[in-house]
């Protein structure tokens, strides 16, 4: 048996060394993990540590999908300084109340819906015809408006915004910047005083220009009584737990590193408003 083995172990060695195992094959691809390239979306609002406030984005108001305001004509007048502007407004009625007035919670306008005029960032004024007169400032001005609905909430729409510029005679006060194709914010509400009895949110309202805060980082910051909040949303927003007396907001429009985006109107600067017992 021993003279047989041996020349059958000899066989089965020299085909093992002739016929070399077959390599293993490679373990499959690892699959690319793409969530790390998804930025995380930010949230609507950032609070500052230890904020004595609330800053809500507001509940959905009510909607005017068809409504527009389109300029006609505008009259200035070089020697009073005046211009007249002849709007026409469709799908939405001036001077009539929204249809939620009554249970937004916040002051609302007896007079009913109207245009908010805005001149080269000054506190906005409402008006209620379609016509009307308005003085003007030296040298370059923009006019800002929109429709606005009666608790001065402004339609967010393109149909439904108007900006023109225009030159009246002596120096101008306002900064370089095209509001036409640069980012652009306008400052709106709080403004004036508010009665506790009207409610016990405030409106903190803007409008932003050639972005809407979903590009390149952009957020507004919002200061109100010293504390800075963080905007990431263009919408309305609610201020809650206000006490009584003298307040103040500044807001500005900033890049990703936190840093004032250039243009005339990006930084609103403080504007004080009183809330007021009954």
């Amino acid at each position: 048996m021993k003279t047989q083995a041996l020349p059958l172990l000899t066989l089965l060695l020299l085909a093992a060394c002739g016929n070399p195992p077959a390599e293993t094959p490679p373990p499959p691809p690892t699959a690319t993990d793409t969530t790390a390239t998804v930025p995380a979306a930010r949230p609507d609002v950032v609070a500052p540590a230890g904020a004595k406030l609330k800053l809500v984005v507001a509940p959905p108001a009510a909607q005017f999908p068809d409504a527009s305001l389109t300029l006609d004509t505008i009259i200035p007048n070089l020697k009073s300084m005046a211009v007249e502007y002849k709007f026409k407004v469709n799908g939405f009625d001036l001077k009539a109340q929204t249809p939620d007035a009554a249970t937004r919670g916040c002051a609302n306008s007896k007079d009913g819906q109207h245009i908010h005029f805005i001149l080269n960032n000054a506190p906005y004024k409402a008006e209620y015809n379609s016509d009307f007169t308005e003085k003007a400032d030296p040298g370059r001005n923009i006019a800002l408006c929109f429709l606005s609905r009666s608790y001065h909430e402004s339609l967010k729409s393109n149909k439904a915004v108007v900006v023109k510029e225009f030159t009246m005679p002596g120096e101008s006060a306002v900064a370089a910047g095209d509001v036409t194709k640069d980012p652009t914010l306008f400052y709106s509400r709080p403004k004036g005083d508010y009665k506790q009895l009207d409610g016990d949110k405030i409106l903190l309202d803007f409008y932003l220009l050639n972005t809407d805060l979903t590009d390149k980082g952009y957020s507004v910051r919002a200061t109100i009584d010293g504390e800075a909040w963080t905007i990431n949303k263009w919408d309305a927003y609610f201020i809650e737990g206000m006490e009584l007396g003298k307040h103040s907001v500044r807001l500005e429009l900033v890049d990703a590193n936190g840093q004032l985006v250039p243009g005339p109107f990006n930084d609103s600067g403080v504007r004080e408003f009183n809330y007021l017992g009954s």
